[in-house]
């Protein structure tokens, strides 16, 4: 398992979301000791990815992430769970939708349309359930509190400490 920059485990995802597109969870949290938002997606037939991040400034989301296990334990994919709305990947292609913009075709519908398959530069390849029980973050993040996790924990501090994200905080 190797740790991977924030975009290299999104397309990851997006990849494995090509063979399984239907049965994927999600469930974010805070690490308040490393002040990074964590993003738990997984799937029953894919396992498990944990996603890193930090807002550098406004305008750019930095991070990293990992592949924690190919198995989920039936505790964290429980089909009774309730799910507070839906989460996605969306992916975007710029270059398509300011063709689009100058054929005439306005931005709101470039965005709606994308919810009937049609792909005018905005494709959402991943979406599932978001699971918004903290218990079910904490058990996550409880559970993979392994060797693997924290090199993680590690690497993402020494990018935040390069970037001055814990500058007010010294």
């Amino acid at each position: 398992m190797k740790i991977k920059p924030r975009n290299d485990i999104l397309r990851d995802i997006i990849r494995d979301a090509k063979k399984y597109p239907k049965g994927w969870n999600a469930t974010f949290g805070h690490d308040t000791n490393l002040f990074s938002h964590d993003c738990y997606i997984f799937h029953p037939d894919i396992g498990i990815y944990l996603l890193k991040e930090y807002n550098k400034n406004p305008f750019e989301v930095k991070g990293m992430g990992i592949k924690l296990a190919r198995r989920i334990d039936e505790d964290i994919e429980d089909p009774n769970n309730q799910k507070s709305g839906d989460f996605g990947i969306i992916k975007e292609n710029i270059q398509k939708i300011l063709r689009n913009i100058n054929k005439g075709i306005p931005p709101q519908q470039i965005l709606t349309v994308q919810i009937n398959g049609e792909d005018l530069g905005i494709t959402i390849p991943v979406q599932g359930k978001h699971l918004p029980q903290k218990t079910r973050f904490i058990v996550l993040k409880n559970a993979f509190y392994s060797r693997i996790k924290k090199k993680l924990d590690t690497y993402f501090e020494k990018m935040a400490s390069e970037d001055g994200i814990y500058k007010s905080y010294e």
